[in-house]
């Protein structure tokens, strides 16, 4: 089942159902303590907040991240820092509840030790490998060698690689990403059968190569699930190879949902969160302005001209982090993650993405969404695309003052670094939902607290 852009294993839903349930209890119980005049509106309301609280928190410190296997001192971690923070909530509740009663640690003890107690046992289950998929690359080529590469140092959970199958016997004996070839093509069956494999991943990039397709086709019919690597690559990197696709992969995918109720949702939500945003960010916004105008001599605000929806440009709007005369030779350039040409206050911008807030002015006009892909001046998207392939097709959806690649990539500065983020943005799109946008949100938040958001 995919939920906001990432595929969950009936074992980790059922565990977060297991969770919330423990969250309501906890609550119910402490709740006894506190008398029942408190039961009512107030407790229901105070009740829907804190699970609300418990699961951001939770999210915020990884603790949801329920894709990859975490080492046992940053489960730990992660768990403790979750439980303060719960705590901290909790007081809150308490306080609001009757100060003199003791709701809080009847709470706090309740849910924390259902939730170290259900996360370990979730945690040792999901590291035996009865509950992990084995797969077989059928392949050792570079596309294999990707996909395996990213398996393997993401720990994943859900899957387990054990080895890969070669064209013909001069690849026996490789090792690729710590796993063993185990045979070649001739061999498919064979160590199926002895290695209990789940999945088989197609990963040849030329398919003219004579493949075991007989096979193929009779594990198929067995139940062994036959998969393409870029599918299986899609899945556990989260992005799309788009130098190895072929157009027809694009038209025949799943995917890519642009429905009306879709487009309408998205923009209604692109509205209350503008309105409210730029409410509550009022005094920031004026207090920036006033030490931006202090701190180095320019305009304020910053517009440039960006692609948006369609191919077409609009007017950007960011408060300005850079010297006046960053490109005083009329020359675009990329901008760097620790660029010489941004002033002292602009840092600090770049770094809590300050400069970013103006932009929520551009939501309100329609021009950008708030999760996106993030919209390039017309100068570096007429050069893109003719250098990458599928370039255009991220600006089949509204460029975001944040997206999926702000969060999973690096600071971008070259053309190699825009290959990669056209990665992502192709996963942003063909996924989009408003449950991916409020992960993304999330996600962002989480990114910045670590101050290191890509662009």
């Amino acid at each position: 089942m995919k939920v906001a852009g990432t595929r969950l294993s009936p074992y980790s839903i059922a565990y977060v159902v297991f969770e919330d349930t423990l969250i309501v209890g906890a609550f119910l119980f402490a709740l006894s303590f506190v008398g029942a005049a408190a039961v009512g509106p107030v407790a229901i309301v105070l009740l829907l907040g804190l699970l609300c609280g418990v699961k951001a928190v939770f999210f915020l410190t990884g603790l949801y991240d329920f894709a990859r296997l975490p080492s046992r001192a940053s489960f730990w971690t992660r768990l403790g820092l979750g439980m303060v923070l719960v705590g901290l909530a909790a007081l809150v509740v308490g306080l609001i509840l009757a100060p003199p009663k003791p709701f809080v640690p009847a709470f706090v003890f309740l849910l924390g030790s259902g939730i170290v107690v259900g996360r370990t046992a979730f945690e040792t289950l999901m590291r035996h490998p009865r509950f992990r998929k084995r797969l077989l690359f059928l392949g050792v080529d570079g596309v294999a060698q990707r996909t395996a590469l990213e398996l393997v140092q993401q720990r994943r959970r859900d899957f387990d690689l054990v080895g890969f199958l070669c064209e013909s016997d001069e690849g026996l004996g490789w090792q690729i990403a710590q796993r063993p070839v185990l045979g070649t093509f001739a061999d498919l069956t064979r160590v199926v059968r002895e290695e209990r494999i789940d999945k088989v991943v197609v990963a040849v990039k030329d398919r003219r190569r004579q493949l075991p397709l007989k096979a193929l086709l009779d594990l198929r019919l067995r139940g062994i699930e036959i998969l393409e690597e870029t599918r299986v690559h899609e899945e556990i990197a989260g992005k799309i190879p788009v130098q190895d696709l072929r157009p027809s992969w694009l038209i025949f995918s799943d995917g890519f949902a642009q429905t009306p109720v879709r487009v309408v949702a998205k923009r209604v939500f692109d509205i209350v969160l503008a309105i409210v945003g730029l409410t509550l960010a009022a005094p920031v916004l004026a207090v920036t302005a006033l030490i931006i105008r202090s701190d180095s001599k320019g305009q304020v605000l910053f517009r440039q001209q960006r692609v948006g929806q369609g191919g077409n440009e609009f007017t950007l709007l960011k408060f300005r982090s850079m010297r006046p005369d960053a490109e005083a030779n009329g020359q675009p350039q990329w901008a760097q993650k620790d660029d010489p040409r941004v002033t002292g206050f602009g840092k600090f911008m770049r770094k809590t993405r300050l400069d970013e807030l103006p932009q929520m002015w551009n939501v309100l006009q329609g021009h950008m969404s708030f999760v996106g892909p993030r919209p390039e001046r017309p100068f570096f998207v007429e050069q893109l695309r003719r250098r990458i392939p599928f370039y255009d097709q991220r600006h089949a959806v509204k460029p975001g003052i944040t997206g999926w690649a702000q969060v999973r990539f690096r600071y971008g500065s070259d053309d190699a670094d825009a290959i990669e983020k056209l990665r992502h943005d192709m996963y942003y799109v063909k996924h989009q939902s408003l449950g991916f946008d409020v992960r993304i949100l999330l996600e962002t938040v989480k990114v910045v607290l670590n101050g290191d958001l890509g662009r």
